[in-house]
């Protein structure tokens, strides 16, 4: 793959190691994740609808990305220093809970800072993404290379976070995998200090007007894919119910799930490199529904669900293909983003992305919990395939990416 990039342009390998260090931190961020979920569920025995909210309090962050675009574009020679600042904060977070523990309330504290500053600087690095997108005429192979990265952190995750889970009390995995998570932003600091260097460029903050912003934001083309998203995203997940069902009613160990999670990453790091290798040269209008239709259709799936084994079967026969539709969704957002507004404009279609996302696992918890598993199944297939008839009021052919066939 690292080939393949030297060839097509003159991006140095030290400016992509900065891609994926940022990206690799926000996967391995999540290690604690799965003892968050047995703390919360097993031992404080938190309803679904809970878990959801919290999820959706601690997400708040990523819901005002474009909070963080605006500061990135009005000042971009602190930028360094704000990637600095955030990862130091993240460490003491870490240091923090690995000492006094976590109850309910410095759960959704210590989350809500945690988001914060993995936000900020995914805000940071997505800005300079876009940039060198349009520049080198990339088509979302950079977003590729960050996915590929996010996709071996999950994978890391998935087994490390099982197997810690697995081998110690809930009172103390939690703080292991906080310990082990800590290691990235250190060594990201080294190399931020040691071989990272900003693009040449004005000290003086670029303010833009709240005038200049609007215009942009009233724009048809980038309000009917924002539309789109949020009808794509705000279908109710049932991935807590599923790992509930797993848990409560299958009796899955924890160690097979992370099995079943490391498998998923493998195959979603395979579908990120077919779509660096080929699939985005093929219409966008063509794969969105593809993506629509296959979801909902494979969603229903997991109404069958006798024991563990079926699980292992669905990601196997479903799991590339969420990385292709994914990275084509990125890579049209980044063409639509106005020149000079890169950081605010990107981060807010990925703010309106993670609130309805957010938003969708709290809808999925209130239905489960209300009406059970198989309602809430069938719920997010049926809406999400509703979301096919919105496509052609996309007019995806005057936003179809450059050099599609």
């Amino acid at each position: 793959m690292m080939k393949t990039m030297k060839q097509n342009n003159k991006i140095p390998f030290i400016l992509y190691l900065f891609f994926i260090l940022i990206y690799f931190n926000q996967g391995i961020s999540s290690l604690p994740g799965q003892c968050i979920y047995y703390l919360t569920r097993e031992s404080w025995g938190l309803s679904a609808t809970m878990i959801g909210l919290i999820g959706c309090i601690t997400g708040l962050a990523w819901y005002i990305k474009f909070v963080w675009g605006y500061i990135a574009d009005s000042f971009p020679s602190r930028n360094k220093q704000i990637l600095y600042f955030n990862y130091i904060l993240i460490i003491a977070i870490y240091l923090y809970i690995i000492i006094f523990g976590l109850n309910i309330w410095t759960l959704i504290g210590t989350g809500l800072l945690t988001n914060m500053c993995i936000g900020f600087n995914d805000v940071i690095n997505d800005k300079a993404m876009v940039i060198l997108e349009k520049k080198h005429n990339l088509r979302g192979k950079l977003q590729a290379l960050q996915w590929t990265s996010l996709g071996v952190a999950g994978l890391i995750v998935s087994l490390l976070g099982a197997k810690i889970a697995f081998s110690f009390p809930e009172t103390i995995n939690y703080r292991i995998a906080y310990a082990f998570a800590s290691i990235v932003p250190i060594l990201t600091i080294f190399y931020l200090i040691k071989y990272y260097k900003c693009e040449t460029v004005s000290k003086k903050p670029k303010f833009h007007s709240c005038k200049e912003i609007i215009s942009r934001v009233k724009n048809k083309r980038f309000l009917i894919a924002i539309l789109f998203i949020i009808c794509l995203q705000l279908c109710p997940s049932f991935g807590t119910a599923l790992m509930i069902k797993a848990r409560e009613q299958l009796g899955v160990s924890k160690m097979f799930l992370g099995y079943l999670g490391a498998t998923g990453t493998v195959l979603g790091i395979t579908g990120y490199a077919l779509y660096y290798w080929k699939v985005y040269k093929f219409r966008v209008k063509h794969l969105l529904y593809f993506m629509v239709i296959f979801t909902g259709i494979t969603n229903l799936f997991y109404l069958y669900i006798p024991n563990q084994w079926y699980l292992l079967i669905y990601n196997l026969m479903f799991g590339v293909f969420g990385g292709i539709t994914f990275l084509t969704l990125l890579a049209f957002f980044a063409k639509i983003v106005p020149t000079g507004y890169e950081g605010m404009f990107y981060a807010i279609v990925t703010s309106v992305s993670n609130f309805c996302a957010r938003g969708s696992g709290l809808l999925g918890g209130i239905i489960y919990d209300h009406f059970g598993y198989s309602i809430c199944v069938i719920v997010s297939s049926v809406l999400t395939l509703v979301c096919v008839f919105f496509i052609p009021y996309l007019k995806l052919e005057e936003l179809e990416l450059k050099g599609a066939k």
